[in-house]
């Protein structure tokens, strides 16, 4: 009989923790440029194109040079889609690094935000503000919540030749 260190309905087929929501919604969080863009791209096809007024709450946070800090992120993100058995090895270390991944992402926004909006506090709007809290925020969670910490230390055995899934890996 297995024993779980959380309520049984927490863990999936594979035997391992699911991906709950907390996780889930940082990663997309981190993801937000790209997938933002998509979502609003495919939401106005053909509106208003162009940045925002530098007086805009939001000046500074629809700049496509952000999308590169979204990258380690959308790896992850495709591991998270990738959870199973049949993974490979590539999927396994990049769902094994994603605190780390993560970690990318946020210094690279945050690196990427000075260059585009240098260090002068004031102008950053409240909507700038909000997302750097978010982003730090995403962070501390992945870090510091036990199931995470776990969850990330998790994927499902490799199926073996016969089928049958291997130890716990």
């Amino acid at each position: 009989m297995t024993t779980y260190k959380y309520h049984y309905r927490r863990y999936n087929e594979f035997d391992v923790l699911k991906v709950n929501l907390p996780t889930l919604a940082t990663v997309l969080f981190f993801g937000r440029h790209v997938l933002g863009l998509f979502i609003i791209g495919m939401a106005l096809r053909g509106g208003r194109s162009g940045s925002t007024d530098s007086g805009d709450a939001f000046s500074g946070l629809f700049e496509p040079i952000y999308m590169l800090s979204d990258i380690p992120a959308l790896l992850l993100l495709i591991a998270v889609l990738a959870r199973h058995p049949k993974s490979g090895k590539v999927v396994r270390y990049i769902w094994r690094a994603g605190p780390y991944l993560l970690l990318l992402s946020a210094g690279l926004y945050f690196g990427l935000l000075v260059d585009q909006m240098g260090l002068a506090l004031s102008t950053y709007g409240w909507a700038v503000w909000l997302s750097m809290a978010f982003t730090v925020a995403g962070l501390v969670y992945v870090f510091a919540a036990p199931y995470a910490r776990d969850l990330f230390r998790q994927f499902p055995a490799p199926e073996s030749d016969n089928g049958k899934d291997a130890a716990k890996g």
